[in-house]
């Protein structure tokens, strides 16, 4: 499905209600980036700028899977709001930078679809500033270290996505390693059903993936874990602090 095109009518409602003020919608861009939800820049008329998270199926390139939208998979992909909100709770409490939350918003009665709209960092994202100039980046880059640690030194009762263990529930599979191996095998199932080659060597590479599994010893502490974490999901504010995007996949998982 292709994405419908967002227009600043579209939106209008949704920045006023955001940013308020007595301020004007005046522009409406699209960010490259999310697969399964769209990014927009808002740019109000007195230069001020969010940017917009829009949870709308058109807005979603994958293709539909057995599996979406299970959350106690905690490899099904995190969509929507509330996987957002509790994930943005946990990394703010142990301090890791965060865009600002200005408005959630799942009525649909502003815009079709569940949405967010949250703090703006227009300079770039660390993978590009690390490119550009590494010495200059180093700073950046040590204190993302110190909220990696933060997150790594973190204890969850179990494992799986951070808005379910949180809310109370729990995980489809009794371990983190044995879940980690039933997604293997989808994957491989899925190749198989796309490549000749993989399909012919199916049966032996299922029997690796089951002897690997079965040397991994059982997993008992469980961390937070970003799980998309790449330097372009890493923003930098105006005092050089890494902030951290795209979260909706947050995990506690074995940090291995």
């Amino acid at each position: 499905m292709a994405p419908r095109t967002v227009t600043r009518d579209d939106l209008a409602a949704v920045a006023g209600a955001a940013l308020g003020g007595g301020r004007r919608l005046e522009a409406v861009q699209r960010l490259a980036g999310g697969t399964r939800k769209g990014v927009y820049r808002l740019t109000m008329d007195d230069a001020t700028t969010a940017v917009a998270y829009l949870w709308e199926a058109s807005e979603n390139y994958w293709p539909a899977r057995e599996n979406d939208d299970d959350p106690a998979d905690p490899f099904t992909a995190g969509v929507g709001p509330d996987l957002f909100e509790a994930a943005y709770a946990r990394l703010d409490s142990l301090g890791l930078r965060v865009p600002e939350v200005y408005a959630i918003d799942r009525s649909r009665t502003r815009y079709p679809a569940d949405h967010v709209v949250l703090e703006d960092f227009p300079g770039g994202n660390l993978m590009d500033r690390l490119a550009r100039d590494p010495v200059a980046a180093e700073p950046t880059m040590a204190r993302l270290a110190e909220g990696l640690a933060a997150m790594r030194a973190h204890r969850a009762r179990a494992y799986g996505k951070v808005a379910v263990i949180d809310g109370g529930g729990a995980s489809r599979w009794p371990s983190c390693e044995q879940a980690a191996l039933d997604f293997a095998l989808r994957c491989l199932a899925e190749a198989a059903g796309r490549d000749r080659r993989i399909a012919e060597a199916r049966d032996r590479l299922e029997e690796r993936l089951r002897e690997l599994a079965a040397a991994v010893r059982p997993r008992s502490e469980y961390a937070v874990v970003h799980g998309e974490l790449g330097l372009d999901h890493v923003l930098v504010d105006r005092d050089g602090r890494p902030v951290l995007i795209d979260i909706e996949d947050l995990l506690y998982f074995d940090v291995e």
